[in-house]
């Protein structure tokens, strides 16, 4: 039975943008302090849910947001998680970047063609699109007796 392929975020930078911000929160909250100026607390306000925000993204990264092994496909839909054997899958594809809005992203076509389901790729995640590409290839085929 071969490795499980997983998509997860990088936790690194939602540390780095949380610590980042969180110093800067603190910095503007002692100018602010120090200033008695009531507009620069919603600076810090702003800076302090930035912080929180991406401190919990971080603590959230340890769980993967697409598996895929030899028996199907898993992917957190939301907070739920969503499952498809290979065979009931009707289709799955990566699709590259678009521009500078839209990540990368492998999109799954459930059986019935009603739903599609996705997971993002790219800078915030550990996985390329192409390193996808030949791993949902290689496990699909496998599958595919």
């Amino acid at each position: 039975m071969a490795e499980s392929f997983e998509i997860r975020r990088r936790a690194s930078i939602y540390v780095g943008v949380g610590v980042v911000a969180l110093a800067l929160g603190i910095a503007f909250g002692l100018r602010a302090y120090g200033e008695k100026e009531p507009l620069m607390w919603i600076l810090v306000a702003v800076l302090a849910v930035i912080a929180y925000l991406h401190l919990i993204a971080a603590v959230d990264a340890r769980t993967p947001l697409f598996v895929a092994d030899d028996q199907g496909v898993r992917l957190r839909s939301g907070h739920e998680w969503v499952g498809f054997l290979w065979q009931e899958m009707g289709d799955i594809r990566v699709e590259r970047r678009e521009g500078i809005l839209y990540d990368a992203r492998v999109k799954l076509l459930s059986g019935d063609g009603t739903r599609i389901y996705s997971a993002p790729l790219g800078f915030a995640t550990n996985a390329s699109p192409a390193e996808a590409e030949v791993q949902l290839a290689r496990r699909r085929q496998a599958a595919s007796y």
